[in-house]
């Protein structure tokens, strides 16, 4: 491990706190809480840090290989600094977040390997405390989280594709006799045959003519939609997009299950629970897939944009979300353990 500071224990006021001097030069020393690494029947009191390290918006910076792994010193330092839980500061500042995890480490809650803040330790190693059980189920329980981020803006891309499905269904009906119509309106603002040089017309006119033109130019990619089947691969999108909701609801209670399951093995200092282990074996491509779709933003499509992307976007749009959110399930399926 590689040592910054020199702890010593000291009671102030009645409470122990622990005073970590820098080796390097004119340092000052940082006072931190001693009870961090206490734990009673139910959890450690180090498991709120390791939750603010492994929140939803720093997970994608774990990295995780044969079951083993966690995230750069520097990272978990700054998801640290300036953390709050239930209203209460938990870390003040960056230099105070840096000794706490080197004294999470000095009592072997976590591990320091260089520059790589080690919060996960593979199952099969003799000597896992409780401890280590705990950090995957703080891991599980961020996992969670994510999928559940993922899930809330996913089921409103669904619904926004197929509210546009409805809606091209619907004006496909009569779209044909529409066009014409709108044709022949813009027609009749000029003195003859033919669509008039906007030039020619009165101001009124002219507005006129540009709501029309716009008007007819929407039908049109309506028409475009119904010639190049547009509305029936939307809809075998939305499909996937739905099976594929269904199929990471399954693996997130898998989850839920194997979070229980290892905070009761923790308490009971026993083993890590078999069940578990493909989401040890997958956390690091799971991880990365959902860091990959977290900040996938191709659905938004303003609704004033809709004639524009009829042909142009929203196709391709649904059928990439589809695949993002398949090839998550996929993933989260291998790390739930299920058989496809």
């Amino acid at each position: 491990m590689t040592r910054k500071y020199s702890f010593e224990t000291k009671s102030i006021n009645g409470k122990q706190y622990v005073v970590a001097q820098s080796h390097g030069p004119k340092s000052e020393p940082v006072r931190v809480r001693a009870d961090w690494v206490e734990s009673d029947d139910l959890e450690g009191e180090w498991e709120e840090l390791i939750k603010q390290v492994v929140q939803p918006e720093t997970i994608d910076e774990i990295d995780i290989a044969d079951g083993h792994g966690g995230i750069a010193r520097r990272e978990a330092v700054e998801a640290l600094a300036g953390a709050t839980a239930d209203g209460e500061t938990l870390v003040s500042s960056e230099q105070q977040a840096d000794v706490l995890l080197e004294y999470l480490a000095e009592e072997d809650i976590v591990g320091i390997d260089g520059d790589e803040l080690v919060l996960f330790r593979d199952p099969d190693e003799e000597d896992l405390n409780s401890a280590a059980l705990m950090n995957w189920a703080a891991l599980m329980s961020a996992v969670i989280d994510s999928i559940d981020d993922h899930l809330e803006r996913v089921e409103d891309a669904k619904e926004r594709f197929q509210e546009t499905v409805d809606t091209l269904e619907a004006e496909q009906q009569d779209s044909e006799e529409r066009l014409s119509k709108t044709a022949q309106r813009i027609q009749n603002l000029g003195p003859g045959q033919g669509v008039p040089d906007p030039d020619t017309l009165s101001d009124e006119e002219r507005q006129q003519y540009t709501q029309l033109k716009e008007h007819y130019l929407y039908l049109q990619d309506i028409e475009k939609a119904k010639s190049s089947n547009f509305v029936e691969n939307v809809s075998a999108g939305v499909d996937q997009i739905g099976m594929a909701i269904e199929r990471l609801e399954a693996a997130r209670e898998a989850y839920d299950m194997f979070y229980n399951d290892t905070r009761k093995a923790a308490l009971k200092s026993s083993v890590f629970p078999e069940e578990a282990l493909e989401f040890v074996d997958n956390a690091g491509s799971l991880i990365n897939e959902l860091a990959g779709v977290e900040g996938s933003q191709t659905d938004d499509v303003a609704d004033e944009e809709f004639a524009k992307m009829i042909e142009e976007n929203h196709g391709e749009t649904v059928q990439e979300r589809a695949a993002e959110t398949t090839s998550l399930a996929d993933t989260a399926e291998e790390a739930a353990g299920f058989q496809r």
